[in-house]
């Protein structure tokens, strides 16, 4: 699934404006792809909502995108997804290395690389209530496996999921509410594109100023 997945967004023969605006499209309702995946009882993972992690010496907590409970050992992860496609030509699309870690500086990552160490310092919390949790997840757009074992082994993380293989799962499952959130973005695209191109009764009249 991963090579499809990233011909989706990256095809030799077109424009570069293509990858830039499908990545764009796609990263609007990404997040919702994942919560859908979480919600189904076929996947490994349960979703519980956003976490918030306080670490000693912030001010303020950090919100995190995902908390999954594994549903074979009962523990719980707080997950984060980065999920960049076409950014610096598709540097970060499909993680093979550690180092493209690096350039997340921003400190709800730093908290979230802290949770995967599991150092025991930090709190989390999950609508308004603490809760134990058992180290973080990391979400990626699409990976080798050599990556993500780097990953996995440079930074703690339980594991490395990613978009494409929760798709790739979600399509073979013939998941009803992956099909509905795909015609809905499908069907709001093209009520847009096509009432783009043509002008619509009102549009035809002609405008009457505003009166002072």
């Amino acid at each position: 699934m991963t090579e499809q997945f990233q011909s989706l967004f990256r095809r030799a023969e077109a424009p570069f404006a293509r990858a830039k605006f499908l990545s764009r499209i796609f990263g609007i309702f990404s997040e919702e792809v994942v919560a859908l995946w979480a919600s189904d009882p076929r996947s490994p993972f349960q979703g519980l909502g956003r976490p918030t992690i306080k670490t000693p010496g912030d001010r303020r907590g950090h919100t995190l995108d995902f908390t999954l409970r594994d549903r074979s050992t009962n523990l719980v992860y707080v997950a984060e997804m980065k999920c960049e496609i076409e950014y610096l030509g598709f540097t970060y699309f499909v993680l093979e290395r550690l180092d493209q870690l690096d350039h997340h500086k921003k400190p709800a990552f730093a908290a979230l690389l802290r949770a995967a160490k599991g150092d025991g310092s930090q709190e989390v919390y999950l609508d308004g209530k603490k809760i134990e949790v058992h180290g973080a997840i990391l979400i990626w757009g699409a990976a080798t496996d050599e990556g993500k074992r780097a990953v996995v082994e440079g930074k703690g993380f339980h594991t490395v999921l990613t978009v494409a293989d929760i798709c790739r799962d979600l399509a073979s499952w013939n998941h009803k509410g992956f099909q509905e959130l795909i015609e809905h973005r499908r069907q709001w695209s093209n009520e847009l594109f096509d009432g783009l191109l043509h002008r619509s009764v009102d549009a035809a009249q002609p405008r009457v100023p505003f009166a002072n």
